[in-house]
Order: structure tokens, then sequence, then C-alpha cells
């Protein structure tokens, strides 16, 4: 009797890990960027609230002004030289000059920028239920 439990326990234990596996798939599937410049919309950690304008501009300046730097470092330390020097808000709101090449194309002349997003995915009801079955 205990191997058929034990079997059964086994079986439950990977479907219900199937489960969970597929629903995190289709969590990550159902991320989408948050777009910052469609208001003041705020983001509740809980027990802290912020508005998210703010924290992609905060992070945006931390990146561009303390990263690039290191960037830098790390691209010549792999022997590529480094990046062009322009002052940090042309890579968040102009634009670097550059030249992409993609697979079968020419070089193509344009400008590159950085942008810090952030993507959210809204909690379905299946997701609290399963919460609380797991408690």
């Amino acid at each position: 009797m205990f191997l058929v439990n034990a079997g059964f326990f086994c079986v439950h234990l990977i479907l219900r890990f199937r489960a969970k596996k597929q629903r995190k798939k289709e969590m990550e599937d159902n991320f989408k960027i948050i777009d910052s410049e469609q208001g003041d919309v705020v983001i509740d950690f809980g027990n802290k609230t912020f508005k998210l304008s703010l924290l992609v501009s905060l992070m945006t300046e931390i990146i561009l002004n303390k990263k690039l730097e290191e960037l830098n470092n790390k691209l010549r330390d792999h022997g590529s030289g480094k990046l062009p020097s322009y002052d940090e808000s042309y890579w968040s709101s102009a634009g670097v000059d550059c030249q992409i090449l993609k697979p079968s194309k020419n070089w193509q002349k344009g400008k590159i920028r950085m942008k810090i997003s952030l993507e959210f995915c809204p909690e379905s009801p299946l997701d609290r239920l399963t919460t609380q079955i797991n408690k």
C-alpha cells in the first residue's frame, strides 16, 4: 500500500511541477512593457509606492552616468575599443550616430539610443487560487 501511495504522490508532484512550469511560461509570455509616458503610473510593492516615471528616470540616470564608463572598460578589456564619447543624455534622448549591419543586408546609417523599460504581467485569478492551495 505504501508503494501505491508513494507512486501516487510522485505522480502528483510531477503533475504539479509541470503545471507550475506551464504557468510560469504563460506568465513570461504575458509580460508587457509599461509605457512610462502614459501618465502617472504608480507601482505598489506592498509597503512602498513609486511613480513609474521616477523609477525609469532614476534607473536611466544611474545606468548612463555610472555604467557607461564600466561598459567602456569591459569593451577595452575584450579588445573592442570603446564607445564614442558623447554626453550621457544623447544615449537616452537624441541618440548617437552609428551604422548597423544586419545579416544579408547592407550597412545602414542612423542613430542608436538606450531606453530603460519595465514590464508587467497581470496576475490571473488562477495564480491567487494556486497560491492559496499551496499554503
